[in-house]
């Protein structure tokens, strides 16, 4: 069995070793940071979606900024099944700490954690959202129809670009539609 934890801008998860995907249903707004480069995260106002972009398995998710309340998380493992998950809030500070209480130098009313963390967020997003370092070997095209090879990166919106990081000299990939024989934006 694994555990979801969260709280004070963190969420992890653990008690797995195989963990690839997770599906996060929450309610409140966050500003998310994705942790693993591995794994890309879309997220919605009700939901959190991550998955695999590379090798690896998932123990850090993301941190955050903001509220978040999470109502039901679904974990899949290397070969697809679903792995039986529980949420844990972490709300308190004390919960957090590794150390001994003779060892504290915060002051007790400092000592406080909750749903919300550094602030209110309006909406959720995803901090650099962008899926950077693929490789295209010709199937994308360049808008003069010329095919494309090398590194393009992927905008949350799908559009692809060439360079494996999103600048100001990227420019748009196509695909071609094998029925009309036209470039498409993707």
């Amino acid at each position: 069995m694994a555990n979801l934890i969260y709280g004070s801008g963190y969420c992890n998860i653990e008690g797995h070793h195989e963990v690839r995907g997770v599906q996060i249903a929450y309610r409140g707004a966050v500003q998310i940071i994705n942790v693993n480069e591995n794994f890309h995260i879309i997220a919605s106002n009700k939901k959190i979606i991550i998955f695999p972009l590379g090798e690896g398995f998932l123990t850090e998710l993301f941190t955050y900024k903001g509220e978040i309340r999470i109502t039901s998380v679904l974990v899949s493992d290397n070969n697809g099944e679903k792995v039986p998950t529980g949420i844990k809030r972490i709300m308190d500070y004390s919960q957090l700490m590794d150390t001994k209480s003779q060892d504290l130098t915060t002051k007790s009313q400092h000592l406080n954690a909750g749903y919300k963390y550094k602030g209110k967020v309006m909406k959720t997003t995803v901090v650099d959202n962008i899926i950077k370092d693929q490789h295209s070997n010709g199937e994308l095209y360049l808008s003069n129809g010329d095919a494309y090879s090398g590194a393009y990166h992927v905008h949350p919106d799908g559009k692809a670009m060439t360079g494996s990081e999103h600048s100001e000299l990227s420019q748009d990939l196509y695909t071609l539609n094998a029925t009309t024989g036209r470039l498409e934006k993707t």
